[in-house]
């Protein structure tokens, strides 16, 4: 397993979004995040990488395992450091 980097995560989805030729950009980061949370050791990466430590407040709803916390915490980070282009 390669150690997480959030840097290099949002510039592969970047280069994603860039390749898709028009396809809807929050349907290519929900699959890019969903691929990136697959396996338990992976998750941890990201929520370590990712400083989290609250995860009681989440407009997902309620928080039960790992891969929900680094899916809503992986999210979080895309949508705060992402510019989305206009559609």
């Amino acid at each position: 397993m390669k150690t997480f980097n959030c840097y290099g995560f949002l510039e592969d989805l970047k280069d994603t979004i860039e390749q898709s030729n028009g396809g809807d950009v929050y349907d290519i980061i929900h699959q890019e995040i969903d691929n990136a949370v697959m396996y338990y050791a992976d998750c941890f990466a990201i929520v370590q990488e990712l400083f989290v430590t609250d995860w009681k407040d989440s407009e997902f709803g309620e928080i039960t395992n790992i891969q929900q916390l680094a899916y809503v915490s992986l999210y979080d980070y895309v949508i705060d450091n992402l510019e989305i282009p206009a559609e």
